[in-house]
Protein backbone atom coordinates (compact mmCIF):
# COMPACT_ATOMS: atom_id res chain seq x y z
CA UNK A 1 0.00 0.00 0.00
CA UNK A 2 1.11 3.36 -0.58
CA UNK A 3 1.98 6.19 1.84
CA UNK A 4 -1.01 8.93 0.84
CA UNK A 5 1.47 12.19 0.99
CA UNK A 6 -0.21 15.67 1.45
CA UNK A 7 1.71 18.86 0.71
CA UNK A 8 1.11 22.18 2.19
CA UNK A 9 2.62 24.89 0.31
CA UNK A 10 2.62 25.67 -3.71
CA UNK A 11 5.68 27.60 -3.70
CA UNK A 12 8.33 25.06 -3.37
CA UNK A 13 6.32 22.54 -3.10
CA UNK A 14 5.51 22.90 -6.84
CA UNK A 15 8.76 23.46 -7.97
CA UNK A 16 10.64 21.15 -6.56
CA UNK A 17 8.98 18.35 -4.20
CA UNK A 18 5.55 17.28 -6.26
CA UNK A 19 8.22 16.87 -9.46
CA UNK A 20 10.83 14.89 -7.42
CA UNK A 21 7.82 12.87 -5.44
CA UNK A 22 7.29 11.10 -8.50
CA UNK A 23 11.18 9.69 -8.46
CA UNK A 24 9.65 8.09 -4.98
CA UNK A 25 8.06 4.70 -5.35
CA UNK A 26 5.85 4.25 -2.58
CA UNK A 27 4.29 7.51 -2.36
CA UNK A 28 1.05 9.01 -3.85
CA UNK A 29 0.19 12.65 -3.61
CA UNK A 30 -3.77 12.76 -2.89
CA UNK A 31 -3.99 16.54 -1.55
CA UNK A 32 -2.50 20.04 -2.05
CA UNK A 33 -3.21 22.75 0.19
CA UNK A 34 -2.61 26.63 -0.06
CA UNK A 35 -4.00 29.67 1.50
CA UNK A 36 -5.47 30.32 -1.80
CA UNK A 37 -8.45 27.32 -2.50
CA UNK A 38 -7.96 28.56 -6.08
CA UNK A 39 -4.23 28.12 -6.10
CA UNK A 40 -4.29 24.80 -4.34
CA UNK A 41 -6.91 23.40 -6.98
CA UNK A 42 -4.62 24.53 -10.14
CA UNK A 43 -1.87 22.98 -8.64
CA UNK A 44 -4.01 19.92 -7.96
CA UNK A 45 -5.06 19.55 -11.60
CA UNK A 46 -1.73 20.40 -12.85
CA UNK A 47 -0.23 17.05 -10.60
CA UNK A 48 -3.23 14.90 -11.19
CA UNK A 49 -3.72 15.07 -7.43
CA UNK A 50 -7.40 14.20 -6.52
CA UNK A 51 -7.94 16.83 -3.39
CA UNK A 52 -7.61 20.47 -2.69
CA UNK A 53 -7.97 22.63 0.63
CA UNK A 54 -7.94 25.66 1.48
CA UNK A 55 -6.01 25.73 4.45
CA UNK A 56 -3.24 23.95 5.93
CA UNK A 57 -4.90 22.28 8.94
CA UNK A 58 -7.77 21.24 6.83
CA UNK A 59 -5.76 19.02 4.80
CA UNK A 60 -3.58 18.12 8.35
CA UNK A 61 -6.73 16.20 9.32
CA UNK A 62 -7.86 14.20 5.75
CA UNK A 63 -8.65 11.14 6.01
CA UNK A 64 -6.54 10.19 3.28
CA UNK A 65 -3.18 11.89 4.26
CA UNK A 66 -1.02 9.88 5.86
CA UNK A 67 2.17 11.94 5.91
CA UNK A 68 1.84 15.55 5.45
CA UNK A 69 5.01 17.66 4.55
CA UNK A 70 4.58 20.92 5.34
CA UNK A 71 6.08 23.50 2.84
CA UNK A 72 4.05 26.57 3.43
CA UNK A 73 6.33 29.86 4.57
CA UNK A 74 8.28 29.94 7.61
CA UNK A 75 5.73 31.95 9.84
CA UNK A 76 3.29 28.99 9.42
CA UNK A 77 5.08 26.23 10.06
CA UNK A 78 4.24 25.40 13.96
CA UNK A 79 0.72 25.79 13.39
CA UNK A 80 0.44 22.93 10.20
CA UNK A 81 2.78 20.28 12.05
CA UNK A 82 1.00 21.00 15.25
CA UNK A 83 -2.16 20.58 13.53
CA UNK A 84 -1.01 17.26 11.46
CA UNK A 85 0.95 15.63 14.95
CA UNK A 86 -2.37 15.92 16.62
CA UNK A 87 -4.03 14.33 13.91
CA UNK A 88 -1.50 11.32 14.47
CA UNK A 89 -0.14 12.17 10.77
CA UNK A 90 3.83 11.35 10.11
CA UNK A 91 5.30 15.08 9.41
CA UNK A 92 8.23 16.41 6.92
CA UNK A 93 8.21 20.27 7.87
CA UNK A 94 10.70 22.06 5.65
CA UNK A 95 13.10 24.53 7.01
CA UNK A 96 13.75 26.68 9.07
CA UNK A 97 11.60 24.61 11.65
CA UNK A 98 9.79 28.03 12.84
CA UNK A 99 10.15 31.34 13.17
CA UNK A 100 11.65 30.96 16.79
CA UNK A 101 12.88 28.84 19.53
CA UNK A 102 9.87 29.30 21.28
CA UNK A 103 7.55 28.17 18.34
CA UNK A 104 10.17 25.34 17.41
CA UNK A 105 9.88 23.99 21.04
CA UNK A 106 6.07 23.96 20.83
CA UNK A 107 6.46 21.79 17.61
CA UNK A 108 8.61 19.22 19.63
CA UNK A 109 6.36 19.06 22.29
CA UNK A 110 3.54 17.86 19.93
CA UNK A 111 6.20 15.60 18.23
CA UNK A 112 6.35 13.74 21.66
CA UNK A 113 2.90 13.49 22.00
CA UNK A 114 2.53 12.07 18.72
CA UNK A 115 1.90 8.66 17.41
CA UNK A 116 3.17 10.21 13.94
CA UNK A 117 7.15 10.49 13.12
CA UNK A 118 8.56 13.86 12.53
CA UNK A 119 11.50 14.59 10.51
CA UNK A 120 12.95 18.33 9.47
CA UNK A 121 13.93 18.72 5.57
CA UNK A 122 17.25 19.14 5.49
CA UNK A 123 17.40 17.29 2.55
CA UNK A 124 21.53 18.23 2.48
CA UNK A 125 22.18 15.33 4.69
CA UNK A 126 21.21 12.98 1.61
CA UNK A 127 23.62 14.78 -1.13
CA UNK A 128 26.23 12.20 -1.89
CA UNK A 129 29.04 14.44 -1.44
CA UNK A 130 28.33 16.13 2.14
CA UNK A 131 27.37 12.76 3.12
CA UNK A 132 30.80 11.36 2.37
CA UNK A 133 32.40 14.40 3.69
CA UNK A 134 30.22 13.37 7.30
CA UNK A 135 32.30 9.75 6.75
CA UNK A 136 35.64 11.16 6.08
CA UNK A 137 34.99 13.29 9.30
CA UNK A 138 34.01 10.68 11.11
CA UNK A 139 36.49 7.85 10.53
CA UNK A 140 38.86 10.51 10.74
CA UNK A 141 40.55 10.53 7.51
CA UNK A 142 41.45 14.46 7.90
CA UNK A 143 42.41 14.07 11.80
CA UNK A 144 40.42 16.42 14.44
CA UNK A 145 38.29 19.06 13.06
CA UNK A 146 40.03 22.70 13.58
CA UNK A 147 37.76 24.94 11.80
CA UNK A 148 35.29 25.14 8.79
CA UNK A 149 34.29 27.83 6.39
CA UNK A 150 31.27 28.07 4.32
CA UNK A 151 30.52 30.50 1.57
CA UNK A 152 27.85 31.68 -0.45
CA UNK A 153 28.25 34.18 -3.01
CA UNK A 154 25.94 34.49 -5.06
CA UNK A 155 22.65 32.90 -4.14
CA UNK A 156 20.81 31.79 -7.20
CA UNK A 157 17.29 31.75 -7.87
CA UNK A 158 14.62 29.23 -9.63
CA UNK A 159 15.72 30.14 -12.98
CA UNK A 160 19.64 29.67 -12.08
CA UNK A 161 20.11 33.78 -11.91
CA UNK A 162 21.92 35.60 -9.18
CA UNK A 163 19.07 36.53 -6.63
CA UNK A 164 20.55 40.50 -6.88
CA UNK A 165 19.66 43.60 -6.84
CA UNK A 166 16.79 43.04 -9.62
CA UNK A 167 14.97 40.35 -7.96
CA UNK A 168 10.60 41.10 -7.50
CA UNK A 169 9.74 41.49 -3.66
CA UNK A 170 8.09 38.32 -2.52
CA UNK A 171 7.41 36.68 1.20
CA UNK A 172 11.04 36.02 0.82
CA UNK A 173 11.90 39.76 1.45
CA UNK A 174 9.42 39.84 4.77
CA UNK A 175 11.01 39.13 8.02
CA UNK A 176 7.71 38.41 9.96
CA UNK A 177 7.03 35.41 7.33
CA UNK A 178 10.09 33.84 7.62
CA UNK A 179 12.04 35.15 4.88
CA UNK A 180 15.93 36.08 4.47
CA UNK A 181 18.66 34.16 3.54
CA UNK A 182 19.87 33.46 6.84
CA UNK A 183 16.68 30.89 7.10
CA UNK A 184 16.72 29.90 3.44
CA UNK A 185 20.46 28.89 3.44
CA UNK A 186 22.03 29.45 6.64
CA UNK A 187 20.02 26.66 8.58
CA UNK A 188 21.55 23.65 6.14
CA UNK A 189 24.51 25.13 6.81
CA UNK A 190 24.48 24.93 10.90
CA UNK A 191 22.73 21.96 10.38
CA UNK A 192 25.66 20.40 8.23
CA UNK A 193 28.20 21.51 11.11
CA UNK A 194 26.59 19.26 13.59
CA UNK A 195 25.85 16.32 10.78
CA UNK A 196 29.13 16.43 9.91
CA UNK A 197 31.04 16.44 13.42
CA UNK A 198 28.32 15.34 16.07
CA UNK A 199 29.03 17.91 17.96
CA UNK A 200 26.83 20.97 19.33
CA UNK A 201 27.45 24.22 18.68
CA UNK A 202 28.35 25.96 21.86
CA UNK A 203 29.11 29.82 21.16
CA UNK A 204 27.66 32.19 18.63
CA UNK A 205 29.13 35.31 17.00
CA UNK A 206 27.89 37.16 14.40
CA UNK A 207 24.68 39.30 12.74
CA UNK A 208 22.48 40.06 9.68
CA UNK A 209 22.44 43.11 7.17
CA UNK A 210 19.60 43.88 4.57
CA UNK A 211 21.53 46.07 2.06
CA UNK A 212 18.72 46.55 -0.42
CA UNK A 213 16.33 47.85 1.63
CA UNK A 214 12.77 48.27 -0.83
CA UNK A 215 12.06 46.22 -3.73
CA UNK A 216 9.24 45.69 -6.17
CA UNK A 217 6.48 43.61 -6.57
CA UNK A 218 5.19 41.94 -9.37
CA UNK A 219 2.87 44.96 -9.94
CA UNK A 220 5.45 46.98 -9.76
CA UNK A 221 4.84 48.76 -6.33
CA UNK A 222 7.62 49.65 -4.18
CA UNK A 223 7.93 47.30 -0.92
CA UNK A 224 9.76 47.79 2.23
CA UNK A 225 12.15 44.89 2.76
CA UNK A 226 12.65 43.52 6.51
CA UNK A 227 14.00 40.03 6.17
CA UNK A 228 18.05 39.64 5.56
CA UNK A 229 20.49 39.37 2.30
CA UNK A 230 23.49 39.20 4.20
CA UNK A 231 24.68 36.98 7.30
CA UNK A 232 27.94 36.72 8.72
CA UNK A 233 28.79 34.72 11.87
CA UNK A 234 31.40 32.48 13.84
CA UNK A 235 30.49 29.49 15.80
CA UNK A 236 32.18 27.85 17.67
CA UNK A 237 31.76 23.94 18.61
CA UNK A 238 31.51 21.93 21.37
CA UNK A 239 35.44 20.49 21.27
CA UNK A 240 36.78 23.87 19.83
CA UNK A 241 36.48 23.79 16.30
CA UNK A 242 35.38 27.29 15.14
CA UNK A 243 33.12 27.33 11.92
CA UNK A 244 32.88 31.34 9.67
CA UNK A 245 29.96 31.29 7.35
CA UNK A 246 29.49 34.57 5.00
CA UNK A 247 25.89 34.32 3.17
CA UNK A 248 24.75 36.96 0.51
CA UNK A 249 21.93 37.16 -2.19
CA UNK A 250 23.33 40.49 -3.21
CA UNK A 251 26.79 39.64 -4.62
CA UNK A 252 26.83 38.98 -8.00
CA UNK A 253 30.00 37.57 -8.44
CA UNK A 254 31.36 34.60 -6.26
CA UNK A 255 32.06 30.93 -5.57
CA UNK A 256 28.53 30.15 -5.18
CA UNK A 257 28.21 26.95 -3.35
CA UNK A 258 31.86 26.42 -1.01
CA UNK A 259 32.67 24.68 1.83
CA UNK A 260 36.36 24.28 3.64
CA UNK A 261 36.85 21.55 6.46
CA UNK A 262 40.53 22.06 7.66
CA UNK A 263 41.15 18.97 9.90
CA UNK A 264 44.87 18.01 11.85
CA UNK A 265 45.64 15.75 8.99
CA UNK A 266 44.37 17.19 5.81
CA UNK A 267 41.51 18.73 4.28
CA UNK A 268 38.17 18.65 2.54
CA UNK A 269 37.07 20.89 -0.34
CA UNK A 270 33.50 21.02 -1.50
CA UNK A 271 32.92 23.48 -4.65
CA UNK A 272 29.38 23.71 -5.98
CA UNK A 273 26.87 21.33 -5.73
CA UNK A 274 29.12 17.93 -6.92
CA UNK A 275 32.25 18.50 -6.45
CA UNK A 276 34.65 17.32 -3.00
CA UNK A 277 38.23 17.10 -3.04
CA UNK A 278 40.92 15.62 -0.40
CA UNK A 279 43.98 16.99 0.58
CA UNK A 280 46.30 15.25 2.87
CA UNK A 281 48.87 17.59 5.10
CA UNK A 282 50.74 19.13 2.12
CA UNK A 283 50.01 17.01 -0.97
CA UNK A 284 47.89 18.42 -3.72
CA UNK A 285 44.12 18.10 -3.47
CA UNK A 286 42.29 14.82 -5.16
CA UNK A 287 39.05 14.64 -6.74
CA UNK A 288 36.80 12.19 -5.15
CA UNK A 289 33.59 13.46 -5.67
CA UNK A 290 30.79 10.73 -5.74
CA UNK A 291 28.89 10.08 -8.89
CA UNK A 292 24.87 11.61 -8.73
CA UNK A 293 22.14 8.77 -10.46
CA UNK A 294 19.83 11.38 -10.58
CA UNK A 295 21.54 13.86 -12.42
CA UNK A 296 19.54 15.09 -15.41
CA UNK A 297 16.02 13.43 -13.24
CA UNK A 298 14.66 15.99 -11.09
CA UNK A 299 13.05 19.14 -12.01
CA UNK A 300 14.91 21.32 -11.40
CA UNK A 301 17.77 19.54 -12.21
CA UNK A 302 20.03 20.97 -8.40
CA UNK A 303 21.26 18.85 -5.62
CA UNK A 304 17.90 20.31 -3.39
CA UNK A 305 15.40 18.47 -5.78
CA UNK A 306 18.22 15.26 -5.97
CA UNK A 307 18.64 15.34 -1.84
CA UNK A 308 14.47 15.76 -2.00
CA UNK A 309 14.19 12.46 -3.93
CA UNK A 310 16.64 10.48 -1.45
CA UNK A 311 15.53 11.47 1.77
CA UNK A 312 12.17 10.95 0.89
CA UNK A 313 12.79 7.22 -0.84
CA UNK A 314 14.22 7.05 2.55
CA UNK A 315 11.55 8.15 4.57
CA UNK A 316 8.98 6.16 2.82
CA UNK A 317 10.93 3.24 3.89
CA UNK A 318 11.19 3.74 7.35
CA UNK A 319 7.53 4.21 7.15
CA UNK A 320 6.68 0.72 5.70
CA UNK A 321 9.33 -0.67 8.08
CA UNK A 322 12.24 -1.07 6.35
CA UNK A 323 16.36 -0.19 8.17
CA UNK A 324 16.53 3.61 7.75
CA UNK A 325 19.38 4.44 4.81
CA UNK A 326 20.79 8.17 5.76
CA UNK A 327 20.35 9.77 9.14
CA UNK A 328 17.62 12.55 8.80
CA UNK A 329 16.84 15.60 10.99
CA UNK A 330 14.55 15.17 13.76
CA UNK A 331 12.44 18.38 15.16
CA UNK A 332 15.34 18.19 17.62
CA UNK A 333 17.82 19.40 15.20
CA UNK A 334 15.51 21.50 14.13
CA UNK A 335 15.05 23.12 17.55
CA UNK A 336 18.71 23.28 17.94
CA UNK A 337 19.64 25.34 14.09
CA UNK A 338 16.83 27.59 15.28
CA UNK A 339 18.33 28.51 18.49
CA UNK A 340 21.78 29.40 17.06
CA UNK A 341 19.54 31.58 14.14
CA UNK A 342 18.12 32.99 17.28
CA UNK A 343 21.33 34.33 18.69
CA UNK A 344 22.27 35.54 15.48
CA UNK A 345 19.52 37.38 14.55
CA UNK A 346 20.13 38.98 18.27
CA UNK A 347 23.73 40.09 16.61
CA UNK A 348 25.35 39.86 19.76
CA UNK A 349 27.69 36.74 21.33
CA UNK A 350 25.50 34.16 22.84
CA UNK A 351 26.40 31.12 24.87
CA UNK A 352 24.23 28.14 23.92
CA UNK A 353 26.39 25.16 26.19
Amino acid sequence: MSLRVGVIGTGFGRRVQLPALRLVSGAEVTAIASSSLERARAVAAEFGVPHAFGSGEELARASDVDLVIVSSTPDSHARHAIAALDAGKHVLCEKPIALAAREAEQMVEAAARSRGTSRIDHELRYEPNRRKARQLIRSGAIGSVWHIEFVLKPYLRGDGRPQALDAPWSWWYDASRGGGILGAVGSHLIDLCRFWTGEEIADVRGGVQTFVRERFDERHIARPVTADDFASFVLRLAAGAVVTVTLSTVATHGPGHFAQVTGSEGTLVLSGETKLEIGRRAGELEDISVPDDLWERTTPNNMWARSFVRLMRDLVGVLAGRPATGEPATFHDGLAVQRVMDAVRAGSGARLD
